[in-house]
């Protein structure tokens, strides 16, 4: 499904004009702020796509190779890797399949349950993530270079906090 979002984000004081429209207890700084974070969430990914597409991968894709470089010598089950990235064991399954084909995995019989197996990444997944990697890292410090460290901390400090709240967007 495709993700829709505003491309021009509203004033606070627009805000403050409308709210009695939509909710008059809303804080409209809160509201500009959720609006400026899903617009950069959302323009995060969209560059991120535009980028990793020139290599026929996604996001996901990328984020699985990266987590498959890092545990390069045990590989890992595709539970570990639906747990470690958060998302479901079908979801797993459609990834790593999409990057067998593309010869950037393996699937190998795990050496204690033989029913079982683990992915490891190819030499072609190695090449793959090597090529890609310094450009893509390059690509972040460039964003984050406008921030001094201070910045960055104090923005991650934010976010942590963020992290711990987000779950009450979703609660029943």
């Amino acid at each position: 499904m495709a993700k829709l979002f505003l491309t021009q984000v509203p004033t606070e004081v627009d805000l403050e004009k409308n709210r009695l429209d939509f909710h008059p207890e809303i804080d409209s700084t809160s509201m500009r702020s959720h609006l400026l974070l899903r617009k950069i969430s959302t323009d995060l990914e969209t560059n991120l796509d535009a980028f990793l597409s020139r290599y026929n991968l996604s996001p996901g894709r990328f984020t699985l190779l990266l987590v498959l470089r890092s545990n390069r010598e045990t590989g890992m089950m595709p539970s570990e890797l639906a747990h470690t990235v958060g998302v479901t064991q079908a979801t797993i399954s459609g990834l790593i399949n999409t990057l067998e084909k593309a010869e950037l995995v393996e699937r190998t019989t795990h050496e204690k349950d033989g029913r079982a197996f683990v992915i490891r990444l190819t030499s072609k997944g190695h090449e793959t993530v090597g090529t890609i990697a310094p450009e893509y890292y390059s690509r972040l410090n460039t964003f984050w270079a406008q921030f001094s460290q201070d910045e960055k901390k104090s923005l991650n400090g934010f976010l942590e906090k963020m992290i711990t709240n987000i779950q009450q967007l979703g609660a029943k």
